[in-house]
């Protein structure tokens, strides 16, 4: 039987990640994953200091995936409807954000203060980059903060609902939300470049 390859550091992360999507972080135990990997816990050991680190590594995995995406999508150059549908290329998940990781990280947050408040900030700067993305429509920044709000908002509720549409509905979905985001409906060309955009 042929010995199997030491395992890395980002191994033992997406084996951690698979748990915390489908078991929640209270199943994120080395014995638990050790066993799923086909390994015992000392290899757990060869990169970790303990399973704090590894948590907090999956946090570091979520905030580069998921905020990093989103704040540069929504800071990214182009017009208005770029940065649309960038960011809606996130939220539908065609992108490198992971709905089911958010939500995830939401649940456990609900029974840990520390990571409650890490998410309060992180949904601060995703809302920030929101309303940066729509100040160039908006010219009242309080309007265009509300509106940020609006969207984020509604999208994470969506998420938290797990009240997803199939893709191609939430697409022919998308010029009209751009319309209660943005406060003013996509001229004819702004809603075809939309609709390539997300079915690219």
């Amino acid at each position: 039987m042929a010995r199997r390859a030491r395992l890395s550091a980002d191994d033992w992360v997406a084996a951690a990640l698979e748990v915390l999507v489908s078991e929640g972080i209270g199943a994120v135990k080395i014995l638990r994953l050790a066993a799923r990997l086909g390994v015992n816990r000392g290899s757990f050991y060869w990169h970790f200091d303990n399973r704090a680190a590894l948590l907090d590594r999956l946090l570091e995995v979520w905030d580069e995936t998921n905020s990093g995406t989103i704040i540069a999508a929504a800071t990214s150059r182009g017009s208005i409807v770029d940065r649309y549908v960038a960011l809606m290329r996130c939220w539908l998940a065609l992108e490198r954000f992971d709905p089911r990781l958010e939500a995830a990280v939401r649940r456990w947050g609900r029974s840990n203060p520390e990571l409650r408040e890490r998410l309060r900030a992180t949904d601060a700067r995703r809302v920030e980059a929101c309303a940066a993305m729509l100040a160039t429509e908006v010219a009242d920044p309080t309007m265009a903060l509300h509106r940020a709000r609006t969207m984020y908002y509604l999208q994470m509720g969506w998420y938290e609902l797990e009240a997803g549409l199939p893709t191609d509905a939430q697409i022919e979905a998308s010029p009209y939300c751009f319309e209660i985001y943005v406060g003013r409906p996509p001229s004819g060309d702004e809603r075809t470049a939309i609709l390539a955009g997300l079915r690219a």
